[in-house]
């Protein structure tokens, strides 16, 4: 069954049905509003990032966190964050650099030692984005295994991160007119098959700069979208599970 996650500006995230009947299940605990929330691959973990410099995963079928990174790991707050590598890591963004974590996630248990927490995680490695105050987004694939993370700054620029050798690969200043508050990758679907050169398509969109479609092997942008509405909020994109397609929101509550 396929479910909606939505993460509120009043602290909370509600999970729905596909069919979006009947009441979500409602998940509390941050202090602020939650910025970000991610599945992971199995579908039976969620995290949340929020505004109060936390990250939380929970149990997709229950209401309590199995871990809790708390403020001390976050210069700034978690602006996106994922499960990355087929769910064995956990990836974020806070400032100018993005995190790279191991965790291991413990549900079973022991009402006399509750409050011991056997849930973990371990910094793997810390990586900054160059000439940037902070990143605005990132992305990379957790359906599939890859060693490539793509991040955009407050400086306009994308920058592409090879994590196989630790290191940032390649740089592209200006990539749009004003900041990138996303990147979709195309990550294909377990319900249909593409070429295996379609991978290298991503998107990225910026308020008032339209969407740009870019060939990570180039890494130059070949096609560019208009025509919809984007002149103050950040509206999503997505691709179709095919990849033959791509649907943006509007800010005249259209999907395009």
């Amino acid at each position: 069954r396929y479910r909606l996650a939505c993460g509120l500006a009043d602290k909370t995230m509600l999970v729905y049905t596909s069919s979006l009947a009947g009441s979500p299940a409602v998940f509390k605990g941050h202090d602020g509003a939650v910025s970000c929330v991610s599945w992971s691959q199995n579908n039976k973990w969620l995290l949340s990032a929020s505004e109060d410099q936390t990250l939380w995963i929970w149990p997709a079928q229950g209401s309590k966190p199995a871990l809790i990174l708390g403020a001390d790991t976050f210069l700034k707050p978690a602006r996106s964050a994922q499960f990355y590598y087929m769910d064995k890591f956990l990836l974020f963004a806070s400032g100018s650099e993005f995190q790279l974590h191991r965790y291991h996630l413990d549900t079973s248990r022991d009402d006399i030692k509750s409050y011991k927490k056997k849930s973990r995680s371990k910094l793997v490695g810390k990586f900054k984005m160059t000439a940037t105050q902070e990143i605005t987004c990132l992305s990379a694939v957790n359906d599939f295994y890859s060693y490539i993370v793509l991040t955009a700054g407050t400086n306009r620029a994308l920058e592409v991160f090879d994590l196989n050798v630790g290191q940032s690969v390649v740089t592209v200043p200006d990539a749009h007119a004003r900041p990138v508050h996303q990147i979709c990758q195309n990550k294909g679907s377990a319900f249909s098959t593409q070429p295996s050169e379609a991978y290298n398509l991503f998107l990225t969109t910026a308020v008032t700069d339209g969407i740009k479609l870019w060939d990570l092997r180039t890494l130059r942008s070949v096609r560019r979208y208009e025509g919809y509405h984007n002149r103050c909020q950040p509206c999503g994109i997505a691709f179709s599970p095919c990849g033959r397609f791509l649907a943006t929101g509007s800010e005249d509550k259209c999907v395009s």
